[in-house]
Parts: structure tokens; C-alpha cells; sequence
């Protein structure tokens, strides 16, 4: 090989050598970025919140029951909801009260029952008369002398139903269960709505709140008494398992779960997508390596030749 060509050999030699050195440089760039990706993947599976299961003993609650005796409009069965304590140290409960109280039950009836006729004796005066289904023939209803607490209580019912200077009429079932059945004297005269109303002491259940009693706690932190007024009364406490509530946390577990997991798969599946990739950059890498040392070993013996020639040209000229 000549003088020229061997030169001409070296420079393509050194222009490829810098190609691939850079080239190399561009690898390892690479790489890094994968490395710092694959980094902040690893970041993003640590940082992620681990469902935790419900635990089941987490969702028993302490009910709270007392009952008051001998006090006005207060008396009966208490079931405390909820309670919080008052700046002057006294406590709040919203309750439910359980009580007998005088009701009144109302069922609609056809008005083609309700017969009016004008009293032969007294022709001011109108007959009323009822015929149940069924029966034979109609009864005959009386006016009641004095109907404003009966009143009171349909209306306490039925909010307001009757006017409180309404009359009711009535009759008494002495063929079946001897109760009593009241007509508003209103309603048999409009005829748009027939009603009899049944009244009777029954057990009903009303929210009550009590705005100031005096509470006191066990040593396990529980209601053991409550005063209200200047009646003190013993709580009786029973815990009550919230299925309900466990269900619906166990159903945000799994949903919770079931998200955890593929967020997980997602950052596996990239984490082991980028791995392959530098795998990739890397085998690239040492096949730079590998024509590095091939130039590296080709440019030394083209060096050689070099030398070579100068020196064989020198002598030529000396």
C-alpha cells in the first residue's frame, strides 16, 4: 500500500472510529434516560398505597338505651342516636322515644256508604246513617257531645285533618271487635273524602331530642348513666354488629384491590418494556466496543505501514 493510500486508509479509519465513539456516547445517553424512567416507575410502585381489608371488630357500635318514669310528656323508652357534649358540660342526645300515646288511624271508606235523611222529628236536624260492606242493612250514627279531644288527636295524626269546630259521629261495632269508629260530619257532608277514624292507645316511636342531661361513663369509656331533669336513669348498653356498613367497606376493599393490581401489572409490564429496550442498547453497546477494538487494531497496523513508507520515502531521497 502506498504513501497516499495508507493516509487515505488512517483518516477513514480515525472518521470512523469518531462515528462510533459517538455513537457510543448516544447509547449511554440512552440508557441513563431509561435508567432515570425506569427509576421514577420504581418511585411510582412504592408510593402506591396498599389496600388495607376491613376489620370486622371495627365495626361494632355501643347503643345506648334508658327509660323515663313519672315525668310530663316525657315518659318511655329512649334509644340514644347520637350525642355530643355542650360547652357548660352537659351533652346533647338525639334520641328515639318509644311510648304509648293516643292515636288515631284513619281508612278511607266509599262515600256511597254515608246515607243523609232530615229527621221527621226536627227537620233542622239530619239522620246519618253508615253500611259497612257487607252488612245487611245501615246503622245509624250519633253525634258526639263534645268531639274537640277527639279532634285533637285525629289532627295530631293526620296534621290537621279536621277543623276543630268539625262534630264527629259514631258507632260501635258490638258484632266484631267492639271498637269504635268516628265520621267527621264535614267530610259526610262534602262527600269528596269519607273517613272513620279508629282511636286507641297504641305504642308509637318519635324522634326527641334532649338539648341538656348530665351523662356519665364506665371505665370502658361507655354511658352507664343519664340524667335528665332531676330523674336519673341506668343505660343499658348493647353492641350492635353494622353489616351494612362492613359490607359496603369490604366492596371499596375490593374495588380498591382490584385498581392496586393494575396499576401494579401497568408498571411491571413498562418497568420490564424499558428493561428490554436497555437490554437492546446494551448488547448495541458492546458491538461498538467490538468495532472499536477491530479499528483500533486495523489503525496501528496502518500506522505501521505508514511509518513504513515515510521511512522507505526518506531513504529514497537522502
Amino acid at each position: 500500500m502506498g504513501l497516499a493510500a495508507s493516509q487515505a486508509r488512517f483518516l477513514g479509519l480515525t472518521a470512523r472510529k469518531s462515528n462510533i465513539e459517538y455513537e457510543g456516547q448516544q447509547v449511554n445517553q440512552q440508557r441513563t434516560a431509561l435508567a432515570e424512567e425506569v427509576n421514577a416507575l420504581y418511585n411510582s410502585l412504592a408510593s402506591l398505597s396498599l389496600p388495607v381489608a376491613p376489620d370486622a371488630t371495627q365495626y361494632y357500635e355501643s347503643n345506648y338505651s334508658f327509660s323515663l318514669n313519672n315525668t310530663t310528656d316525657s315518659d318511655g323508652d329512649y334509644l340514644v342516636k347520637s350525642y355530643y357534649r355542650n360547652d357548660d358540660g352537659t351533652y346533647y342526645l338525639n334520641t328515639t322515644r318509644t311510648y304509648n300515646k293516643n292515636v288515631a288511624e284513619g281508612t278511607v271508606v266509599d262515600n256511597s256508604t254515608i246515607t243523609k235523611t232530615t229527621d221527621p222529628d226536627d227537620a233542622t236536624k239530619t239522620i246519618y246513617t253508615y253500611k259497612p260492606v257487607g252488612s245487611e242493612s245501615p246503622i245509624t250514627l250519633t253525634a258526639v257531645t263534645d268531639s274537640s279531644s277527639m279532634i285533637s288527636i285525629i289532627n295530631s295524626t293526620y296534621s290537621n285533618e279536621i277543623s276543630s269546630d268539625d262534630t264527629l259521629y259514631y258507632y260501635q261495632d258490638t258484632e266484631g271487635n267492639n271498637q269504635v269508629y268516628y265520621f267527621s260530619k264535614a267530610q259526610m257532608d262534602a262527600g269528596s273524602k269519607i273517613s272513620h277514624y279508629t282511636l286507641g292507645n297504641r305504642a308509637v316511636t318519635e324522634s326527641k331530642i334532649i338539648e341538656k342531661a348530665t351523662v356519665k361513663f364506665d371505665a370502658n369509656n361507655r354511658i352507664s348513666k343519664i340524667t335528665v331533669g332531676n330523674q336519673t336513669a341506668d343505660v343499658d348498653t348493647t353492641r350492635v354488629y353494622d353489616s351494612d356498613g362492613y359490607d359496603a367497606a369490604l366492596r371499596d376493599y375490593t374495588m380498591s384491590k382490584d385498581e392496586y393490581n393494575r396499576k401494579v401489572q401497568e408498571l411491571n409490564a413498562r418497568t420490564e418494556s424499558l428493561q428490554q429496550e436497555d437490554k437492546i442498547l446494551e448488547m448495541r453497546l458492546d458491538q461498538i466496543g467490538t468495532e472499536q477494538n477491530e479499528l483500533k487494531t486495523e489503525m496501528e497496523a496502518v500506522k505501521a505501514v505508514l511509518k513504513d513508507n515515510i521511512e522507505n520515502t526518506f531513504k529514497t531521497f537522502a
